[in-house]
């Protein structure tokens, strides 16, 4: 996740991702564009005061013309690349075009979101730590109660997707729906609710990549969606972003969803900022799955200075 859409003002707009310098372009239409940044005359960023101007982008530090997407043949105008942007949302993604071209099944994924649980922003941290470790999460099933005082997780399972993604599946019994107040939804009926069936969640984690998992979390008739990105920062450390997503009629919901999502990254931050990343860890049967992340981020290069949605 590059950014959210609402923070990227104006016309024209720095995307930059980790060492990596964008410009985010907005058209009349308010589509975004993104492309690089480095005017090819001097290396100014487009980003920091560039316009837009006949099709082109203005350089701020000599007013050079600068094409979008393509060359204007030889000897023609300086030119910069575009990348694809997908939004979903108020969550921006961009695939570098250097990059690579497979993205586990991530687009498809986005576009069915943007249809049925358009992205809010919940969260935008910096934080000191490395990129992977935000995504890393999913994985950790111990976390969740120790760190994050869950109630209960049971059954949880990590397998390889349809797409190569790495999955994690499980379920999250609760005494009552988290999202509903203090007496689940049920008005002010205690008795009731002894009675009434435990809320069990499911569980289901997607990794596209060491640089965002999407997360649908509630049982069958209550989905809700939580996607959570980080970029790094150029300098060891990276920027944490959680957007989440709710069916229609359930709009009500979201802000305890939010809520539920800053608390959650705080809490995190709180151990990420404080390990010694030169301590070799000593995995038991209980981190397997964490284990299989790890290897699942061996097949990505350039973690530093991109981001592979």
């Amino acid at each position: 996740m590059a950014a959210f859409a609402s923070e990227l003002d104006g016309e024209v707009a720095p995307l930059d991702i980790g060492t990596r310098r964008l410009v985010a372009v907005r058209g009349a239409n308010g589509d975004l564009r993104a492309y690089d940044a480095d005017c090819p005359h001097r290396g100014a960023h487009l980003g920091h005061g560039g316009r837009v101007e006949r099709g082109c982008l203005v350089c701020p530090f000599h007013g050079r013309r600068v094409g979008l997407g393509e060359p204007a043949g030889e000897g023609g105008r300086p030119w910069v690349r575009e990348h694809e942007v997908v939004v979903c949302g108020d969550a921006v993604f961009v695939r570098l075009t250097d990059g690579p071209e497979d993205d586990r099944g991530l687009r498809t994924v986005l576009k069915e979101l943007a249809a049925t649980r358009p992205l809010v922003k919940a969260v935008e941290q910096p934080v000191a730590a490395a990129a992977d470790l935000i995504v890393e999460n999913a994985f950790d099933t111990d976390h969740f109660t120790a760190l994050h005082k869950v109630h209960r997780v049971r059954g949880m399972r990590h397998s390889a997707g349809a797409h190569g993604e790495l999955v994690m599946d499980g379920e999250f019994p609760m005494p009552a729906s988290p999202w509903r107040g203090k007496d689940g939804g049920q008005g002010d009926a205690p008795r009731r609710q002894a009675a009434a069936p435990s809320y069990v969640p499911r569980f289901h984690a997607r990794a596209f990549s060491p640089a965002v998992v999407v997360t649908e979390f509630g049982p069958s008739d209550e989905v809700h969606v939580i996607v959570t990105g980080a970029v790094p920062d150029g300098r060891g450390g990276c920027v944490a972003r959680v957007a989440v997503g709710v069916g229609e009629g359930r709009e009500d919901q979201l802000p305890m969803l939010v809520a539920g999502s800053r608390r959650a990254l705080a809490e995190d931050i709180g151990v990420w900022e404080h390990l010694n990343p030169r301590v070799t860890p000593r995995y038991d049967a209980a981190d397997a799955a964490v284990v299989a992340y790890r290897e699942f981020c061996t097949g990505f290069t350039d973690l530093e200075p991109l981001e592979t949605p």
